[in-house]
């Protein structure tokens, strides 16, 4: 999720929040600091500290757009490599752009010294300004990775996740107390590779890239692999499965719809008739499905549906008690929440592409079926990246059409942490 993003969703809860003490009290906003109730003070504290941690964030990403806009705007000093063969300090720079068309050359007329190469190595070939360039386009073109927690790992982990915790009684004096002990569950992170590539002629090379403007066509090659790999990255953080892929969040492997669910799947919601199609979907459906997630996860900003544009569609025609369920995000009295999205009963949405539209899965005792409709926390959906991104350039393959291809892949993984912080309307086929 972008700083705008978050900073407009934060505000939007905020002053629901406000709206919603005013009218318990009939106080002014301004009182919930002294006369709101414990719940409603830890909530605005809480809103207040992922304030400030959103303008930080701000600060931090302009502070390092500004300072790579001036090292843009420097004019190269490259020198002729036919004479001594000496190297521009720009060319020599791993965080220039020179560095990354000289890289290139020196790929295609085949004077790399490591043809395999990875930025997880202090001698790492690759230029950093172009794996920069990369990872930011590949965040422009997902979906999951606005909505779910990202993190960085160094190497495949367990992580331990607690499922339940110790039960209190009320006993009497002298009365023995029941033992009880908290219950886990272990994930295990394993990172697959997803890849993609491209291919480059000499004229592109020549044309693009130049003496006076790399930027260019280095924007190019990375936006080409990065379009690729966000999208298979996208389809897998939506329907992964879990085995030999990561767990998607509408993963819905064989478990039990709402017992043990040893997968650790969405177990919760709404369960429509066999067959049933993605229309068939009521607003009752919607409210139950909200509800069935605890309200303390409902509570935070982080709280969201996702859905296909198909559902979406059908959705937006849906009312309950003559008022439509999803509502226009204008606010023409607060600057900063103007022009938000629309909501589904005033809750933030996402779409993408690769939720189901069609029911899946045979009829039986603890099956769940393709989800239509998610909702929940999204801090509880993470996606693992394995530090440093890898790449291949290929001079070779290709040479008799005077072509080179580069190959770019990283490794990634992603788990639901907390089914109980998610609930889905779902069908199966049969």
């Amino acid at each position: 999720m972008s700083d705008i993003d978050e900073l407009n969703s934060i505000n939007h809860e905020y002053r629901k929040s406000l709206e919603r003490f005013q009218k318990r009290t009939g106080l002014a906003p301004q009182a919930v600091d002294t006369l709101g109730s414990g719940e409603e003070k830890e909530k605005f504290s809480r809103m207040d500290a992922d304030l400030t941690a959103v303008e930080r964030s701000a600060q931090n990403a302009r502070a390092e757009l500004e300072a790579r806009l001036a090292r843009l705007e420097k004019t190269p000093q490259l020198e002729s490599r036919a004479g001594n063969g000496r190297i521009s300090s720009a060319e020599s720079d791993p965080n220039s752009p020179e560095y990354a068309a000289r890289w290139l050359r020196d790929g295609f007329n085949g004077s790399l010294s490591n043809r395999a190469v990875t930025t997880a190595t202090t001698a790492a070939a690759i230029p950093v300004d172009m794996e920069r360039r990369i990872v930011e386009q590949m965040y422009l073109n997902t979906v999951m990775r606005t909505l779910a927690k990202v993190v960085t790992i160094d190497s495949k982990r367990t992580l331990t996740v607690e499922t339940g915790i110790p039960t209190g009684y009320l006993i009497g004096e002298g009365s023995a107390v029941t033992l009880s002990d908290p219950s886990f569950r272990a994930i295990s992170v394993v990172p697959y590779k997803m890849a993609a590539a491209t291919q480059m002629t000499q004229e592109f090379i020549d044309d693009a890239i130049g003496q006076g403007n790399p930027g260019t066509g280095l924007d190019y090659i990375a936006n080409r692999l990065a379009v690729g790999l966000g999208r298979i990255q996208d389809s897998y953080f939506v329907t992964g499965t879990g085995s030999s892929q990561p767990q998607g969040i509408a993963d819905a492997t064989g478990t039990a719809w709402a017992s043990t669910n040893t997968d650790g799947i969405i177990a919760q919601g709404v369960a429509l008739a066999a067959a049933a199609a993605i229309t068939t979907i009521t607003a009752t459906n919607l409210i139950d499905t909200m509800f069935a997630v605890p309200a303390q996860y409902r509570a935070s900003p982080r709280f969201k549906w996702l859905l296909s544009d198909t559902a979406l569609k059908n959705i937006r025609k849906l009312t309950t008690n003559s008022q439509y369920v999803w509502t226009l995000g204008t606010d023409q009295t607060n600057s900063l929440t103007s022009g938000l999205p629309g909501t589904i009963l005033g809750v933030p949405y996402a779409i993408s592409e690769y939720m189901p539209t069609t029911a899946a899965g045979a009829a039986g005792t603890g099956v769940r079926g393709s989800a239509y409709v998610i909702v929940g926390h999204w801090d509880y959906f993470e996606i693992y990246d394995r530090t440093g991104m890898q790449s291949l350039f290929d001079p070779y393959s290709l040479s008799a059409s005077l072509q080179s291809i580069l190959y770019a892949y990283m490794r990634t993984d992603s788990h639901i942490t907390n089914p109980a912080a998610f609930a889905c309307i779902s069908a199966t086929a049969t």
